[in-house]
């Protein structure tokens, strides 16, 4: 793409039709339905087909596409990746932080690997990401610091060729899957607040790692915490950078985050503003149904506008990132924008359903017969459910407060 022509390539639109000729394959009517990861979550059965799954988008060249193919990924160009990202999400295939069990893998270390890890830690490590064989997870969050990432406790002291880890982080997604965990521990605690801190690579096999699930209210349990109790680490291999100085890549690793998966993102969003219509279409409220109320249909404009802010943020960054340019803060403003649109989209959601939306669960979490899947044709149960779960995602990444600070610092230079 050139200037303001949004149209992509031809070899675009031929991959295009490539893999959503795979998808239809792989990622059959039943699992598009909006309800049917949700019913099976934290089972053997969801966790069984997902693996199985990435196993068979790594085996069909579909994982990774823009990633060096001596890694395992094709050597593509930004503009097949944003065709992937569109396609995935628009199949409603198990991507994303919730359903990917790659995820974090891919979308967050392996991009820091290729920037940041050694010749060694690419060729043994990022094939493994791509092909789901080694699930990761991240361990960034503390109980004590909240979202002051350059306030963790968590040590690592040097004894000879390993650190010794002690200390504990929490809200982490897939820890319940995840064989390894990139971290950041602080390995000299007399350093300043942003010094001292290495990035490390931690397998969770090792002795003195406790893991355990944390149940949200919408009765998931994507998030995790970890508890390590003298875990020594290998440093070689297992340290990104230098000792004491993992903050730069730390700092990489969040621009990245934060600006991760906004073509994807603007497709899912979609996805759940068209569920929302859906249920204002048949939900009444004072005799009429919700979709003519001019209220709602005001919020759904404001909603539909942000998604199309976000796709032309997404194909901003997308080109930036294709001539080597880092985001830095600028990815903040899209974190802000992503997590405040789907937020809205899910108050939108709960605010047609009213009272329904508040009869979800019985109180051992198994869904309500009276407003079951099947009696509302999967659109209300599956909007009660994100209502409560996207309420952590406006934390994960960084909370609103966080992004508002960086942008009014970095990006306006405005007075502290």
């Amino acid at each position: 793409m050139h200037g303001m022509d949004l149209r992509y390539s031809p070899a675009a639109e031929r991959f295009r039709r490539e893999i959503r000729r795979w998808l239809e394959e792989s990622v059959p009517a039943k699992r598009r339905r909006p309800r049917f990861w949700i019913d099976r979550d934290g089972s053997e059965e969801s966790l069984e087909l997902r693996r199985r799954w990435e196993k068979d988008r790594f085996d069909n060249g579909f994982a990774g596409v823009d990633w060096p193919a001596e890694f395992g990924g094709r050597g593509a160009d930004h503009e097949i990746r944003a065709v992937h990202d569109e396609e995935m999400a628009r199949a409603r295939a198990p991507i994303g932080p919730f359903l990917g069990l790659t995820y974090l893998g891919t979308a967050l270390l392996g991009p820091t690997l290729l920037r940041y890890g050694s010749d060694a830690q690419k060729r043994t490590i990022l094939p493994r990401i791509l092909s789901g064989e080694t699930i990761w997870c991240q361990g960034f969050s503390e109980p004590e610091s909240g979202s002051d990432l350059a306030g963790l406790s968590t040590t690592a002291r040097r004894d000879g060729d390993v650190l010794v880890v002690s200390g504990q982080k929490t809200w982490t997604s897939l820890a319940r899957h995840a064989d390894a965990m990139f971290a950041l521990v602080r390995t000299d605690p007399q350093a300043a607040r942003r010094r001292g801190i290495t990035f490390l690579l931690i397998d969770l096999t090792l002795p003195g790692v406790h893991v355990r699930p944390i149940r949200q209210m919408s009765g998931s349990y994507e998030f995790g915490e970890e508890f390590f109790d003298g875990v020594r680490v290998p440093v070689d291999g297992n340290v990104v950078g230098r000792i004491d100085d993992g903050w730069a890549v730390a700092r990489y690793l969040l621009s990245v985050e934060r600006n991760a998966s906004p073509i994807s993102q603007y497709v899912e969003f979609g996805h759940e503003l068209d569920d929302v219509i859906a249920a204002a279409r048949h939900t009444w409220k004072d005799g009429l149904p919700a979709i003519e109320h001019p209220q709602i249909r005001t919020r759904i404009a404001r909603c539909r506008a942000d998604l199309e802010l976000l796709r032309v943020r997404g194909y901003d960054a997308m080109t930036r990132t294709a001539r080597g340019q880092d985001l830095g803060a600028d990815a903040s403003v899209t974190k802000l924008l992503w997590s405040r649109t789907r937020l809205a989209i899910a108050d939108l959601g709960a605010d047609i359903l009213g009272v329904d939306g508040q009869l979800s669960t019985e109180p051992d979490g198994r869904h309500h017969d009276r407003l079951s899947a099947e009696s509302d044709g999967g659109h209300l149960g599956h909007l009660r459910w994100r209502h409560l779960h996207v309420r952590g995602q406006r934390i994960a990444g960084g909370t609103a407060q966080i992004q508002r600070t960086i942008i009014a610092r970095d990006l306006l230079d405005l007075p502290r």
